[in-house]
């Protein structure tokens, strides 16, 4: 047999000599680098100087490095396994070219860019700061503000509050005066010579400027309002008053001569004039040159002078008593009250103003019949001060 005559081949030894499998490989030397080592151990006896000792062979054969392993047979399935290993060539590093000097070029905008840059963020970084220090200020100082606003609310509600007491007591002197001044006329016809002066000497003094610079800090908001709103009808009084006083200073005289008569007696000042003239449509209008009293002794004249209608100068004609008209024309003399009605006289409707505007204004101190139930009525000047003074005082 062709296979009985070829030579055994033992595996085992020849790769245990060739580094094969079972052999211990040392690691492969790293190209260009001389890394030492650690020290060799020292052995009992051995002197700096002189050679390391060599350890003692293990038992482990070492690989045959020195001389090389004999040639397998190609068609041996190992003979590739069981090459010896072949270290690489060491690489040889590339010659480097010497450094040539290089010129930097600085940007002189992007380093005033970032200059700039710097700067704007120090300043936020300090705004910042200075907000949030002054905001804990704030915090602080805004509470002890609102105490001080507190302080002075409470100061001002209290000082307003002495004010409208003073006006109150203002209102009750002029609701006062102007009821006796009414009662002199109404009641005694006598004209009130003093009550002009005692008017023109008063005023109540609570206008808007009393507001000025006020903290209403606890105020409520009703009493705000209601203290603009009693301004307001304040100065509407103030001006009703200064009209009373004019009326009393023109209609001194008139009114003087109104109450020296008897009640309901008025002077007759007018005659009605019929003659030939007037015919059919009617009778003329002319004013007695010197009016008729009612208690004038005698009573009325029979003859009657009066402006001529028609021209100018007096004229002077018989009183009609009969049932004919005399040739020449004859004067009849109109009744006070009827032509009142019709045709009232500047006087009287200055005396009527000047009676109207007085009890107009103690109904505004006094308020109206029926302003408790009313919402429409609004209460009297001095009912509302009293009110504003209790609630300003509670003001704490």
């Amino acid at each position: 047999m062709a296979d009985d005559k070829k030579p055994k081949i033992d595996l085992k030894s020849r790769l245990q000599k060739m580094g094969g499998p079972g052999a211990a490989t040392p690691p492969p030397p790293v190209a260009g680098l001389n890394l030492p080592g650690p020290p060799p151990p020292q052995r009992p006896g051995y002197a700096p100087g002189s050679p390391p000792s060599v350890p003692p062979p293990s038992g482990i054969p070492r690989p045959m490095i020195s001389s090389p392993a004999p040639a397998l047979d190609p068609n041996n399935p190992l003979a590739a396994v069981a090459q010896p290993f072949k270290h690489p060539a060491p690489s040889r590093p590339a010659p480097v070219a010497a450094a040539q000097p290089q010129r930097i070029e600085i940007d002189e905008g992007a380093v005033q860019q970032a200059r700039s840059g710097a700067r704007r963020q120090g300043l936020i970084i300090g705004l910042i700061l200075a907000a949030a220090l002054g905001g804990i200020g704030w915090i602080g100082g805004g509470a002890s503000q609102q105490g001080s606003d507190r302080a002075k609310g409470v100061k001002d509600a209290h000082e307003l509050a002495g004010d409208l007491t003073k006006a109150k007591a203002s209102l009750d002197q002029m609701k006062q005066a102007v009821t006796d001044g009414g009662k002199s006329i109404i009641g005694d016809r006598k004209f009130p010579a003093d009550l002009q002066q005692k008017l023109a000497g008063m005023n109540v003094d609570f206008s808007g400027d009393k507001l000025f610079g006020r903290r209403f800090s606890g105020v409520p908001a009703d009493t705000t309002s209601a203290l603009f709103d009693f301004i307001t009808r304040v100065a509407a009084l103030n001006q009703k008053k200064d009209l009373i006083v004019s009326l009393l200073s023109k209609l001194a005289k008139p009114i003087t001569e109104e109450l020296a008569r008897p009640a309901g007696q008025s002077p007759i000042a007018l005659i009605g004039i019929v003659d030939k003239n007037t015919g059919d449509t009617g009778l003329l209008l002319a004013p007695l040159v010197t009016p008729i009293l009612p208690d004038a002794q005698g009573g009325v004249p029979d003859k009657l002078t009066f402006t001529n209608p028609r021209g100018a100068g007096n004229v002077v004609l018989p009183r009609l008593s009969g049932d004919k008209i005399p040739k020449d024309g004859a004067a009849i003399t109109v009744i006070p009250s009827s032509f009142d009605k019709v045709c009232p006289s500047p006087v009287k409707g200055q005396i009527t103003q000047l009676m109207t505007s007085m009890n107009s204004l103690i109904d505004d101190i006094n308020g109206l019949p029926g302003g408790d139930t009313d919402p429409n009525v609004k209460p009297g000047l001095n009912d509302t001060a009293g009110k504003l003074i209790d609630s300003l005082n509670k003001v704490n």
